[in-house]
């Protein structure tokens, strides 16, 4: 089975990292990838992962979050190793090396010194793409702020009804797999490409899916719920954290059980869907609803800007990696990828 995930997530409040929770299960090990831009630290990975889909074994793929397009890491479960690009935003060191860990050194198969021109060059385009990063946090911050401050106060009789439904998914769909392991991944991001959801993980992991209505914020309040009900019955369970409000749900998915309880609209056309607004909506006023639905539309506007940053900001690290790539021996950068993937495989 191939999964693909985010570990990083552009945040309200910046970049937020889940890497310290990947392969640290028991007896896994980890190779910590170090390399400029444009280096050929995700063709590497895509190159381990493609060898070792052909030979039948399931694949972990982590995806960058500022480009989706590029990978950040892959994890085997079957022979418990995986790589990871450790470095910044996520930088990542091994933490006890040779024991569970070790470097893949990129850097080595740099051909030739960068020009003055080229070191300066250098300079502007990484402050340029620092600007750019922090400008769309800015705007991400808005469009979480107003997120939160547009959503109406709702009496507790509503709020205990909500936690209470999804209480009953958990109890109707989850039987006791005597696991209890908990583990974070993000299942969506903000990107240079616009929001992505990762609907294809799900259908893979889940094969019942709900969809939670959160126009009113209600979702998160279920789906913590939900989590709190399937760590007491001991179930196997993945978190999956709001990527612009990291301390919120997005996402529960219980593989074992086969079920995903999802915040919001997802490209899953199996899909069923639960109102969750439609248990509030007599609680609030005209008033009420007029103000949350131009609250939502000024989140939306922040997060178009957010995202037309993003987008820039993805145009100037393309820039970068042509300037670096140039000095990178990809022919001997090649051969190592060749030479690791026999050693893995045979």
């Amino acid at each position: 089975m191939t999964t693909t995930w985010f570990l990083g997530a552009n945040s309200k409040a910046g970049f937020t990292s889940l890497y310290d929770g990947f392969c640290t299960g028991e007896g896994d090990f980890l190779h910590v990838i170090k390399g400029g831009p444009g280096s050929g630290k995700s063709s590497f990975m895509r190159a381990i992962g493609a060898a070792a889909e052909q030979r039948g074994y399931d694949v972990e793929y982590i995806v960058c979050s500022g480009d989706p397009d590029s990978l950040d890491g892959i994890y085997l479960p079957t022979l418990r190793q995986g790589w990871v690009d450790g470095t910044a935003p996520h930088v990542l060191e091994p933490r006890r090396f040779g024991a569970d860990g070790d470097y893949v050194d990129l850097f080595a198969f740099r051909a030739g010194a960068l020009s003055a021109t080229e070191r300066e060059r250098l300079t502007l385009l990484s402050a340029e793409n620092k600007r750019c990063y922090r400008q769309a946090y800015a705007y991400l911050s808005a469009a979480a702020a107003l997120d939160t401050g547009c959503r109406p106060e709702l009496p507790e009789p509503v709020l205990s009804a909500v936690r209470d439904r999804a209480v009953q998914l958990i109890h109707r769909h989850g039987g006791k797999d005597g696991g209890n392991r908990a583990s974070r991944r993000f299942l969506s991001a903000v990107s240079c490409q616009g929001r992505i959801r990762l609907g294809g993980t799900v259908a893979a992991l889940c094969p019942t899916a709900y969809c939670l209505d959160n126009a009113l914020g209600l979702a998160p309040i279920a789906l913590e719920a939900a989590a709190f009900a399937a760590a007491d019955k001991g179930l196997d369970r993945i978190l999956c954290p709001d990527p612009l409000e990291p301390t919120r749900l997005e996402a529960l998915l219980l593989p074992k059980s086969g079920l995903a309880l999802l915040a919001g609209d997802w490209p899953l056309p199996s899909s069923r869907h639960i109102r969750l607004d439609v248990m509030a909506v007599e609680a609030l006023s005209a008033d009420e609803r007029a103000e949350r639905r131009q609250g939502l539309r000024a989140r939306d506007a922040a997060m178009a800007a957010a995202l037309a940053k993003l987008e820039t900001a993805k145009a100037v690290h393309d820039e970068l990696e042509a300037v670096y790539r140039p000095s990178v021996d990809f022919a001997a950068l090649t051969d190592f990828t060749e030479k690791t993937v026999n050693e893995l495989f045979g």
